[in-house]
């Protein structure tokens, strides 16, 4: 159950993780979902688990931060859950990735996208390289791509 464990360990906001459920249900899925996970060729399959959310609401809010927020609750998750990392901060659009995490004296720089629909695969690809092209901190790098519609996480190290 991801969001159970990403919730005791660092305190993901409500707003991310309502997010993360209207993205999740605006593509057809009702909690607790399936959702394949592919790292660096590694597939697994894992549980999503959310609090139903009130469709309605969708008519005031951005549909594509809705996408960027849920991918961004569903990445942090993923990475505590399947690694143990833990959210450190935001980092700055100068720093080359969107969140630094941390675990036993090792930094953890992610780089995170979503997408209702698509191929998650070409889009990693595409992270990975930026990853790699403007993240100048001294820590491992990592890119996430959510896909909602399959659901999909697809998970790369840079």
């Amino acid at each position: 159950m991801i969001f159970a464990r990403c919730t005791r360990s660092f305190g993901a906001t409500q707003l991310i993780m309502q997010s993360s459920g209207l993205a999740l249900q605006r593509a057809g899925h009702a909690s607790p979902i399936p959702v394949g996970m592919d790292h660096d060729g590694r597939e697994n399959k894992a549980d999503i688990m959310w609090l139903s959310q009130d469709m309605t609401v969708l008519k005031v809010l951005d549909s594509n931060r809705v996408t960027e927020d849920g991918a961004e609750a569903v990445a942090l998750a993923y990475a505590n859950a399947t690694e143990g990392w833990v959210v450190k901060r935001r980092l700055q659009q100068r720093e080359g990735a969107d969140w630094l995490l941390g675990k036993e004296r090792r930094w953890l720089a992610l780089e995170i996208s979503g997408t209702a629909v698509g191929d998650p695969f070409a889009r990693l690809r595409v992270k990975k390289q930026q990853l790699i092209a403007n993240c100048s901190l001294d820590a491992e790098r990592l890119a996430v791509v959510v896909v909602f519609d399959a659901p999909f996480i697809v998970a790369g190290t840079a």
